[in-house]
This record gives structure tokens, sequence and C-alpha cells, in this order.
């Protein structure tokens, strides 16, 4: 994997991951290639627009590009999932937050999705 330390080296990172060139990336995000080229070498830091729009193409969340991704399970969660979950919740809107409610009630119902007892 590539080294994460620093924000360059993450959108770096994630976007090599995602199999993106450079070019691609500017083009999906609306800005030109030498400005994606002086982010991954720490000359220039994105503008909170195009941080919205790195996560979104690159797929992951804006607490893992920025490296604010903690390491460890807080002890008020049962488990690395659980807390996982919860975080990624936090993304969505209202709307969003009821629908995956829902979405999970649902597979409560369902024998092959639940925890046998």
């Amino acid at each position: 994997m590539y080294k994460m330390d620093s924000l360059g080296q993450r959108i770096m990172g994630y976007r090599k991951k995602a199999g993106l060139s450079q070019k691609a990336l500017a083009e999906a995000i609306s800005v030109s290639t030498s400005l994606i080229n002086h982010y991954e070498k720490d000359k220039r830091n994105p503008t909170p627009q195009t941080l919205t729009k790195l996560v979104e193409v690159l797929n992951i969340t804006s607490d893992k590009l920025l490296g604010l991704e903690q390491r460890h399970v807080p002890a008020v969660y049962k488990n690395r999932f659980e807390y996982s979950l919860l975080r990624e919740i936090r993304y969505l809107n209202s709307f969003g937050q009821d629908r995956a409610l829902e979405i999970i009630s649902g597979l409560k119902e369902l024998p092959k999705y639940t925890v046998k007892k």
C-alpha cells in the first residue's frame, strides 16, 4: 500500500487504489491535472468543495481522506463493525438515516440475516 502520512499522499493513494490517473480524477472533479499534481505533492490544499467531490469520486469517507479515522474502537461500541456502521450513518441526511433504519429493520425479519439465539 502507499504511504499515507499527508493529505497529498492520501489523495494519491486513494486515487491509485481507485484505478484513476491524475487526469481522470481531475476531469471527474472539474479541476486541472496540474492542480491534482499540486495536491498530491502537498503544494496546495483542496477547498472544502473539492474535498467533497474527492470523497465522492474516490468512494471514501472524509475522515479517511483527512486522516481522522480512528485506529481503535471506542469502548461504547460492541465491535469494529458497529462502530463503522454508526460512523457511516453520520454522512446520511435524515431521510437517508430513516431509510437505512428501515432496511436494517426489514433484514431482521429474514431468518437468513439474523443471529441464531
